[in-house]
């Protein structure tokens, strides 16, 4: 089983089985699958990204 890094352009984070689905790509986080629309922020998996 490979794995996948997050569909998110500022993560480089890895994706698991506890991973957010959004348009068909896979994210780490839910922060990720929402396109940080909070701004700059850690994510989940403690990757800071946006």
């Amino acid at each position: 089983m490979s794995q996948q890094t997050c569909a998110c352009p500022n993560c480089d984070c890895s994706v698991d089985d506890q991973a957010f689905e959004k348009a068909g790509q896979r994210f780490c986080c839910e922060a990720c699958a929402t396109g940080h629309a909070d701004g700059s922020k850690d994510c989940g998996h403690g990757c800071s990204c946006g």
